[in-house]
């Protein structure tokens, strides 16, 4: 009996590693199943795109996609207004966060897809670091 419960100590010791490993692991893997994330390739192969930063305001201010504009759920209501003044509906609207573990950018699509009735939006993969990997943004110097 007693390699039975050594077996199952270990197996509970490397749940719950691995669990902790998921939830702090900046590259961790996105399980989301939207369907709203798309690569970086084809977010740049789209005639007209409009970008949303979702990261924090500090990170924003840090460093951000040329042309992309701030809008977080810390500070929606402030936000949305910039954001809609902003805005074409002609233009996809692609919103990014830090990682593709980051759940800001689908949050805030869901918002904009809800409460706006905005339909043309997507998620960039990746977020900020398959942006900064591209070159195509330099990471900010802490």
């Amino acid at each position: 009996m007693r390699p039975v419960k050594e077996a199952a100590l270990l197996l509970a010791i490397a749940f719950t590693c691995s669990v902790a490993a998921f939830f702090v692991h900046p590259k961790a893997p996105s399980f989301r199943a939207s369907g709203l994330d798309r690569d970086l390739s084809a977010i740049l192969a789209l005639p007209e795109v409009f970008w949303v930063d979702a990261r924090s305001d500090d990170d924003y201010e840090k460093a951000h996609f040329e042309g992309a504009i701030l809008l977080n759920e810390d500070r929606w209501e402030e936000l949305i207004v910039g954001f809609l003044d902003a805005w074409s509906p002609d233009a996809t609207t692609v919103i990014y966060c830090s990682s593709a573990a980051c759940p800001r950018s689908h949050e805030v699509a869901a918002r904009l897809k809800s409460e706006l009735e905005i339909e043309n939006v997507l998620v960039l993969e990746g977020g900020w670091e398959a942006l900064v990997e591209a070159g195509l943004v330099e990471e900010a110097d802490e």
